[in-house]
């Protein structure tokens, strides 16, 4: 005799916020980044391709949601917490910061012209940034062995990762967590506000306003709302598995926000890291030509960013991506 159907009734997605409270969806959200971060250690351990960019976006992860969530912890744990995260992290960006730009710069030298002082300029690139790779990789495998990584990694095996929670993580999620969402988009507008749009929106070359896209003055104010849209994205992808496609939707145009604005701190380190090899000693008047030229690439690339930022942010700005989030 066959089993009979039985009806299911799918829960919405504020139905379901509404039946978890706000501590145990960010506690969810934190014990998957943790395990995220723990599988990579053995792959940090044999070198994997990878393994630091992984570990480090899972710290990312864990840190913006301690902060966007700050409410509902206990500060000193939290705080602790996020401490050893950001060392932890700190300790495996020389490797993977310095191999993605020499990548990039050879790449980019490449693409230019070949003149009398090319071979010269690669050569440069290259010794300077092979051993910042050396050095990077030197530290990170240092780190793996050391006190910072066995206490994170009890810490991130701990019940709670240790952490203790507030009163108000009790409450309802769908009653508290977007409001501290919400809170950390309204840090992000006042930052994407806060920069230069009108100057952004003209396409790269700029007409007679007088916009030069090489000062690189500024760069600062961009990266610090890099910074910002990806703990708002953050935020969004860990209220996914609550409020569903409402959350995603947000994630998915705060994803496109974050990609325009990593090249765009990729160029302008880029840019920074070539004016201050031709500004060296014993460079050459040829691989100094050379390297003006990929600097004003690399300022090119960002100006072309900053112009790309205005298409994608009003998606993210929209009510269609932000309205779950009024209550």
């Amino acid at each position: 005799m066959g089993r009979s159907k039985q009806a299911t009734t799918v829960p919405k997605p504020r139905a379901a916020a509404e039946d978890t409270s706000a501590g145990a969806i960010l506690l969810a959200h934190l014990v998957g980044e943790a395990g995220a971060f723990i599988d990579e250690l053995p792959r940090l351990g044999a070198g994997e391709e990878e393994a630091a960019h992984n570990a480090r976006v899972a710290a990312r992860r864990i840190r913006s949601a301690l902060a966007t969530c700050a409410p509902l912890l206990d500060p000193e744990p939290a705080g602790r917490l996020r401490g050893l995260l950001r060392e932890a992290a700190d300790a495996l960006a020389g490797e993977r910061d310095a191999e993605v730009l020499l990548e990039r710069l050879l790449t980019d030298l490449d693409a230019l012209p070949e003149r009398p002082g090319s071979a010269r300029a690669r050569a440069l690139v290259g010794r300077r940034l092979r051993g910042e790779l050396g050095t990077g990789r030197d530290r990170a495998r240092a780190a793996l062995g050391s006190e910072l990584f066995a206490t994170l990694s009890t810490d991130l095996v701990a019940p709670s990762l240790g952490l203790t929670f507030t009163e108000r993580a009790a409450a309802p999620g769908a009653e508290v967590v977007p409001r501290l969402v919400a809170r950390t988009l309204r840090r992000l507008d006042r930052a994407a506000d806060a920069l230069p749009l009108v100057a952004a929106g003209v396409p790269y070359p700029a007409d007679d306003t007088g916009f030069t896209p090489y000062a690189g003055t500024d760069d600062a104010a961009w990266h610090r709302v890099r910074i910002l849209a990806k703990r708002a994205r953050y935020a969004a992808d860990m209220c996914v598995p609550a409020f569903g496609p409402p959350a995603a939707r947000l994630a998915r145009r705060l994803k496109a926000v974050t990609e325009v604005l990593g090249v765009h701190q990729d160029a302008t380190i880029a840019a920074e890291a070539v004016g201050a090899l031709a500004a060296g000693p014993r460079v050459g008047g040829p691989a100094a030509f050379v390297l003006g030229e990929l600097y004003a690439h690399e300022r090119r690339v960002a100006t072309a960013q900053r112009y790309a930022f205005t298409r994608v942010w009003p998606n993210a700005y929209a009510p269609d991506a932000r309205s779950w989030l009024d209550g």
